[in-house]
């Protein structure tokens, strides 16, 4: 491909509102435009790159005899409705109807049509397990997209669903999937961390995300440092401190305590003791109104998404001050207990932290008061105990008892899912088992959002000046350069050689031709000149070592 006919060419500025480093990368280098907010268009550059990424996932799939199969982007709305994930999704989910008033759900994900295609092919036991692969697109109607392609309303995923008959059956096809996602990083040259998630709205209650660490996600996961445990923080497990663990259950007291001494850091510095000394409290709020008065202790955060399993709801929201008014509380005066006329409207939940702990500080503080020495189930209890909290740097793991737990940042790569009988139940999937008789299908989902996978790539891979793909998905595997004189016939050996070659044959000066290589960031840029004479000098995108070549090592090296 000659640069002259490339469209588009690269730009030199980011749009201002653009934050993250693959959003501005992937704009300026040429591989996307944004359409609408959450909707990118896949320009060239972008569309070579997203076809050997399917290229190389469709394969790995391939492998663990996995089938391409199809099904359409409009889904009959009861399909949805009969396992109630119309409701689950809520506002994610967008929909349409059509001159007869039918309603569709645009394809945001694919087990309730999958499990009714599998079912009505009547299978035995013969038939399973059947594994089945697509690249779809999906629509989801996100609230805030953000990071260019890490966050969209509509992209390609590569989905994945299998049937089998025992649990026993299912499990070493998620081990292939589990091995193949990792398989796929490896060639991706990505570092991932394979994560101990929630289901969220596509159900089922087992599932690993492959997380790769990014400053750009939106998921916080915790590693331990000393085993293989990692963890979605949603999910995530930590050991508790036994705050005073060696003391002796001291008197309850009542002790003066100015009003303007309110936040932990402010106590902790008040009385001279450890932020964990103290009860901390949050107030969240239900869909029906009722306030959730959520308890930890002062050196850790209350996590909304476990609050919420444990309390019964899909989500939580923050409670406001009007909502704090309702009951006689305010911001920094919220109680553990009490508020006796308002029993029926608040739920009052602590966290594993304050049950380990002794002597607490506060809990119940007035204007110019606060309760010591509080010790659940001596001096409160709540309708709810459980693990409500986030972990933090430097916590107990809970698994193997001795590795420090690292917090991370990352962003989701691919997601596998563990379904038992969650959806066949709901759509009749059975198969006959040898004995005749009718019996439900295992079930299991496995997920790669395809342009996400491009901006992930580029947020693990690049420098200050630009793009380094890795060379399995590289829009090109070649970058030549003429400089001053004619790179015709280097350009075309490549080619006869089979090589993939963007020339730039342009008359631009040599400095924008070499920023515009680095930009794009394909893996092996080739310089022809005066200066090269009869040789060719080769570099890779991702190292300062520049070598001379003749034209038959050059085809060598890169086959």
């Amino acid at each position: 491909m000659k640069y002259s006919k490339l469209f588009p060419k690269t730009l030199r500025e980011p749009k201002r509102d653009m934050v993250a480093v693959s959003h501005k990368l992937l704009y300026m280098a040429g591989f996307v435009r944004e359409l609408s907010a959450g909707r990118y268009e896949l320009l060239p550059l972008g569309m070579r790159v997203f076809q050997k990424l399917v290229n190389l996932i469709d394969k790995e799939m391939e492998a663990i005899d996995s089938q391409r199969f199809s099904i359409p982007l409009l889904q009959p709305i009861e399909f949805w409705q009969k396992s109630n994930r119309d409701k689950a999704w809520g506002s994610l989910l967008m929909k349409i109807k059509d001159r007869n008033e039918s309603e569709f759900a645009l394809s945001a994900t694919g087990e309730g049509i999958v499990t009714e295609m599998v079912k009505e092919s009547s299978p035995s036991h013969k038939d399973l397990p059947i594994i089945l692969h697509q690249f779809i697109a999906k629509f989801r109607d996100e609230m805030r997209p953000r990071g260019g392609l890490l966050r969209v309303r509509e992209f390609v995923m590569k989905d994945a669903y299998s049937f089998h008959t025992s649990e026993e059956d299912f499990m070493k096809t998620y081990q292939d999937f589990y091995q193949a996602y990792s398989r796929i990083c490896d060639k991706l040259e990505l570092t991932y961390y394979p994560c101990i998630a929630d289901s969220g709205a596509l159900g089922g209650d087992y599932c690993h995300e492959f997380q790769i660490p990014c400053e750009a996600g939106e998921d916080k996961i915790v590693k331990c440092d000393s085993c293989n445990y990692a963890a979605n923080i949603e999910k995530s497990e930590f050991v508790r401190d036994e705050v005073n663990k060696d003391q002796e259950l001291k008197f309850y007291q009542i002790v003066d305590l100015p009003t303007n001494v309110a936040k932990i850091k402010e106590l902790a510095k008040h009385y001279g003791i450890p932020e964990n000394c103290f009860i901390k409290n949050v107030v969240y709020k239900t869909k029906s109104g009722k306030l959730v008065i959520a308890t930890v202790t002062g050196n850790i955060e209350v996590n909304g998404f476990k609050l919420a399993k444990l309390v019964g709801e899909d989500e939580l929201e923050l409670a406001t001050a009007e909502d704090l008014a309702s009951i006689g509380a305010k911001t920094g005066f919220v109680h553990s207990w009490g508020y006796e006329e308002h029993k029926k409207k608040i739920i009052f939940v602590v966290d594993e932290s304050i049950t380990k702990a002794k002597n607490l500080y506060g809990g119940y503080k007035t204007g110019t008061t606060d309760p010591i020495n509080v010790n659940y189930g001596r001096d409160f209890s709540a309708d709810l105990v459980g693990d409500i909290a986030d972990p933090y740097d430097d916590a107990l793991c809970k698994s193997c008892k001795k590795g420090k737990l690292k917090i991370i940042r990352a962003v989701e790569f691919g997601h596998i899912f563990k379904y038992d009988h969650f959806y066949t139940k709901h759509h009749d999937g059975c198969f006959i088992d040898k004995d005749g008789n009718k019996k439900l299908m295992y079930m299991g989902a496995y997920g790669i959002g395809i342009e996400r996978a491009m901006a992930i790539l580029v947020e693990s891979h690049h420098d200050a000046k630009g793009i380094i793909w890795p060379k399995i998905v590289a829009p090109y595997q070649v970058h030549l350069i003429e400089i001053k004189i004619s790179a015709q016939e280097i350009y075309n050996k490549l080619r006869d050689a089979g090589i993939e070659v963007l020339w730039d044959e342009t008359d631009i000066s040599a400095g924008q031709k070499f920023a515009n290589a680095d930009l794009i960031g394909i893996p092996v840029r080739l310089v022809v000149s005066e200066k090269t004479g009869d040789k060719i000098e080769y570099k890779e995108r991702n190292s300062d070592k520049v070598e001379l070549l003749n034209i038959e090592d050059v085809i060598k090296r890169i086959a």
